[in-house]
């Protein structure tokens, strides 16, 4: 056999020993970290479920997972249900106490609103606030007043333009001056709405702050929400008025006047 030869197949054989020692020294390493994952029984979520999401048996199960050496997991679905997700949890992820809260408060205003609803604010003065004695858990209704005007633009008798434009005693819950005078209208656009919020403060159901509130924060359906942005933009105001604690009444009446006539 030539000597080139057998120069080339101990070099092969050197490489194939060395290429299995390497090799199995990285399955070593790797079967040595295998033992050092540790495998619970874990709740874990069986959907993606969004932050700010209350949770329910549904969503999750009890399956098993690595946790390495995370501790702050939960065994038992019954721990979990009905906290709150802190942010979003995908579908096969350990849920862990950093991601949920049973402090719907402790997550901010978008965890004390009831599911279904919205939060929307409004500028307040004195006069349009209660006077500053409104409190997060009150109930209110939400009044709005404006001008008038005839399809030109111009100024009109309130009364009359509004009676030629949805009938007599339309629309409901609003109020003139007179049949034929002065051109604001004021109408109960909102009623029965809970107060979430005094400037930023979600959780103080104490009495209001010293210094007053220049804002109130109101949860409405989808639908009311875009009702008060217009009112807020189409040059009218937004008054609120206090509602009695226990009061869930709603009123339906007929268009009236201040000013009555005597016929």
């Amino acid at each position: 056999m030539k000597k080139v030869q057998i120069i080339a197949i101990f070099s092969a054989v050197l490489m194939f020993v060395f290429g299995y020692l390497f090799l199995s020294s990285l399955g070593g390493k790797n079967v040595a970290a295998a033992k050092d994952q540790k495998v619970e029984n874990v709740v874990v979520a069986v959907k993606d479920i969004p932050a700010y999401t209350t949770l329910t048996s549904d969503m999750l199960a009890v399956r098993q997972a690595i946790v390495g050496e995370n501790k702050n997991y939960y065994t038992s679905v019954n721990d979990v249900v009905g906290s709150v997700t802190s942010s979003a949890i995908y579908s096969g992820e350990v849920v862990t106490g950093s991601r949920v809260t049973k402090d719907k408060g402790s997550i901010g205003l978008a965890g004390r609103i009831e599911n279904g609803k919205r939060a929307i604010s409004v500028k307040v003065d004195i006069e349009q606030g209660v006077a500053n004695n409104l409190k997060v858990g009150n109930y209110v209704d939400v009044i709005y007043d404006a001008e008038v005007k005839d399809a030109n633009g111009g100024k009109a008798a309130a009364g009359a333009l509004l009676t030629g434009l949805y009938g007599a005693g339309q629309p409901a819950n609003s109020q003139v001056m007179g049949p034929n005078v002065g051109q604001y209208f004021s109408v109960i656009a909102l009623q029965n709405v809970k107060v979430i919020s005094l400037n930023n403060a979600a959780n103080d159901t104490s009495s209001s702050t010293a210094s007053g509130y220049t804002s109130v924060t109101l949860e409405v359906a989808p639908a009311d929400a875009a009702k008060i942005a217009l009112m807020c933009d189409n040059g009218g105001k937004i008054r609120l008025i206090l509602r009695a604690a226990e009061d869930n009444s709603i009123v339906n009446e007929a268009s009236g006047s201040v000013l009555k006539t005597t016929r």
